[in-house]
């Protein structure tokens, strides 16, 4: 009877074993868990140096902040003057080169990184943006301050939240000794190129219609908005209007684009048709109109228009629909020669094409990449160059687009930075498709799938309530923006009511 008793006393222990191990191991679970959801940065930073300048040129400030400190704590952040005692951590592994390019227009070489892959912690302040940290190592991390990137170096791993509030009240202290800083009078005024897609009855094949829309601000405060039926473009010899303009002349469909300075027009020749007339006469505009030769059926989407270029998707409708991009120089726009990637970007543009063609679809003798089949759309608030390779498959035309691992040059595209990172917009304002901001910092426009609109910004911020707000024609898209800063807005403002631009409200 002992033995049996003393058998089942055994058996329990080792049941009970088992099942405390596995407690043990929850409870040690639970303690390391605290440790994981530790910010991915901690400790005291200290910025040390300016690297390569995004924009060739050194920021002025530098040396200010150059020397400043970074504290991070799960409870609190401190950089330079900036704190938050309501931080959030995000941390995302990125493809080095194409993070950099597309976001920041910098490569990994200007900051001495040789990672394919990088680390970036975001930091929200009461989920609004704070920063972001490229953190390179354990001790190394790069962070961008008004478009310049500075490297940091850790001197302290860990500090506490009584630390970070002591630097927090003495920023708070030099705020009331100092007082508020005079705000200086601002004025910003933008020319937005807007596309609006159509359908052509007559023909059955798509259209576009093109306005553009004129935004003058007075200190954070909008004046005046303007719609014109036509792109007007300032370029450096004074305003251009871009038209498009369709012929149907016996079965063929063809757009023509016409580009026409004003600074040659007569009075007389105020209307579309008076254009055509004067600058055919200078090629620009062709005699086939005229004539009973048959134009080929070539329908003409405009992508992008800047100061001296323009982006164009064509549709071969004698091709089975076949689309293809170009871009071509405004003041030969008539010739209709398009330009190669490398005249754009430098000999190394046809490398950069191939490879880009090449990573998304396998090369052969039957597909041969065209290094002007080339275009400029709209990515994430930024111009971005893109690529594409056009194939047959049991004779359908196809095409795959690819991004171009490049900047669009100074010539092409002459302001094109955001005041706010595109993430962070993101998350003020989920439905956001594009954005713009002003070079002075004194508003944004934000794109949505219906509206735009129109917010202040302050304090690197945006003022929650948006200035003005006008309804967009659907499906319509941004395709130019042009911004005038000081007396400049009034030039132009007079330039497009000389235009017959009509007011609208706001």
């Amino acid at each position: 009877m002992k033995k049996i008793i003393l058998i089942m006393l055994v058996l329990m222990i080792l049941l009970v074993l088992p099942s405390c191990g596995v407690r043990d191991g929850e409870v040690d679970d639970r303690i390391v868990a605290p440790n994981n959801n530790m910010p991915p940065i901690q400790g005291k930073w200290v910025i040390e140096e300016e690297m390569e300048p995004i924009n060739s040129t050194k920021n002025k400030d530098a040396d200010s902040i150059i020397g400043e400190e970074a504290l991070f704590h799960k409870d609190g952040a401190v950089l330079g003057k900036s704190y938050t005692l309501k931080p959030s951590f995000k941390l995302k592994k990125v493809k080095t080169y194409d993070y950099l390019l597309y976001k920041y227009k910098t490569s990994p070489s200007n900051l001495g990184i040789t990672d394919e892959k990088i680390q970036v912690i975001t930091v929200m302040d009461d989920n609004k943006y704070f920063n972001e940290f490229i953190k390179y190592s354990d001790s190394v991390m790069f962070v961008n301050i008004e478009d310049h990137f500075y490297k940091m170096v850790k001197t302290v791993d860990e500090v506490s939240i009584e630390e970070i509030n002591r630097y927090i009240n003495v920023e708070k202290s030099m705020l009331k000794t100092f007082g508020a800083v005079e705000e200086e009078d601002l004025q910003t005024g933008v020319l937005l190129g807007l596309k609006i897609p159509i359908f052509d009855e007559k023909n059955q094949v798509p259209k576009w219609d093109y306005k553009t829309i004129w935004i003058n601000s007075q200190n954070k405060e909008i004046t005046d908005i303007y719609e014109l039926d036509q792109l007007l473009v300032p370029r450096k010899n004074g305003f251009w209007v871009i038209d498009s303009v369709r012929d149907s002349n016996n079965g063929a469909v063809n757009d023509e684009l016409i580009a026409t300075p004003q600074f040659k027009l007569k009075e007389n020749l105020a209307t579309l048709d008076d254009r055509e007339e004067y600058f055919g006469i200078f090629g620009i505009r062709g005699e086939f109109s005229q004539s009973n030769i048959s134009l080929p059926s070539i329908l003409k989407n405009i992508l992008f228009v800047g100061n001296d270029y323009i982006s164009v998707e064509n549709t071969d409708l004698d091709r089975n629909s076949r689309k293809t991009l170009q871009v071509y120089a405004i003041d030969n726009l008539s010739e209709k020669k398009p330009i190669k990637l490398s005249d754009l970007i430098g000999d190394e543009g046809m490398d950069i094409f191939y490879e880009g063609a090449s990573s998304v679809v396998s090369l052969d003798n039957s597909i041969i990449p065209n290094e002007e089949n080339v275009g400029v759309i709209r990515r994430n608030g930024f111009w971005t160059l893109k690529g594409r390779i056009n194939y047959k498959q049991n004779d359908e035309e196809l095409y795959k687009d690819f991004n171009i691992k490049a900047i669009p040059p100074k010539e092409m595209v002459s302001f094109d930075e955001l005041s706010i990172p595109w993430d962070a917009i993101r998350i003020m304002i989920p439905d956001v498709v594009d954005v713009f901001s002003s070079p002075n910092e004194e508003f944004i426009v934000v794109i949505t799938s219906s509206h735009l609109v129109i917010y202040s910004m302050q304090d690197e911020g945006i003022v929650n309530s948006p200035i003005a707000r006008i309804k967009l024609p659907y499906d319509s898209k941004i395709i130019m923006s042009e911004w005038a800063v000081g007396r400049y807005s009034n030039i132009w403002q007079e330039e497009v009511i000389k235009k017959d631009g009509v007011k609208l409200e706001y």
